[in-house]
């Protein structure tokens, strides 16, 4: 004997899995596109994260001033000792902006390379791509990182930092060639 409504539950459950698979799929983003959101592309260390406020909208929101040691920009330019501040903050409680954005929490003492979109009217910034612009330097490789900023995604691809610098560059150069 079926229990009542598990032949319609059963349809439903499998057209909500394969709207969230298009989704996901869609959540992948190319080098060219991450490249050509971001303000910058850099490689650093990131050795601080101070949370705090801004003001939004004339009430304060919590978020986080990351502090990094840049090593390369590969577009745009900026200080050495870049600072940014995005929505959120690292101890991201069920509430935390960060945490519903899905925004990256940037751990002291990890080396990234960043797709850093600009910076917002109100001084808040994230990387491009829905957290899939922050990869996770291991040597010379790079991986997509999960939220957590420590644990690169299973299953993604290990890519050479030279291969990736390389494509950012290439993009940078057809893009100038356009104009």
């Amino acid at each position: 004997m079926r229990a009542p409504g598990l032949t319609l539950s059963l349809p439903i459950g499998c057209l909500a899995l394969l709207a969230l698979s298009s989704v996901v799929s869609a959540a992948s983003f190319s080098a060219a596109e991450l490249t050509r959101s971001a303000a910058r592309v850099f490689r650093g260390r990131c050795v601080a994260a101070r949370p705090g406020t801004v003001d939004f909208r004339g009430r304060p929101l919590a978020a986080t001033a990351y502090i990094f040691e840049v090593s390369e920009y590969l577009k745009g330019n900026g200080p050495r000792t870049l600072t940014f501040r995005q929505a959120g903050t690292p101890q991201r409680d069920v509430t935390d902006l960060g945490r519903i954005a899905g925004l990256t929490v940037f751990a002291p003492g990890n080396e990234y390379v960043v797709f850093l979109r600009p910076d917002s009217k109100a001084g808040l910034t994230s990387a491009a791509g829905r957290g899939r612009g922050v990869l996770l330097v291991s040597g010379e490789t790079v991986r997509v990182v999960e939220i957590d900023g420590r644990t690169p995604t299973p299953g993604s691809e290990i890519i050479a930092y030279a291969a990736l610098r390389g494509a950012v560059l290439q993009v940078l150069k057809q893009d100038s060639g356009r104009r």
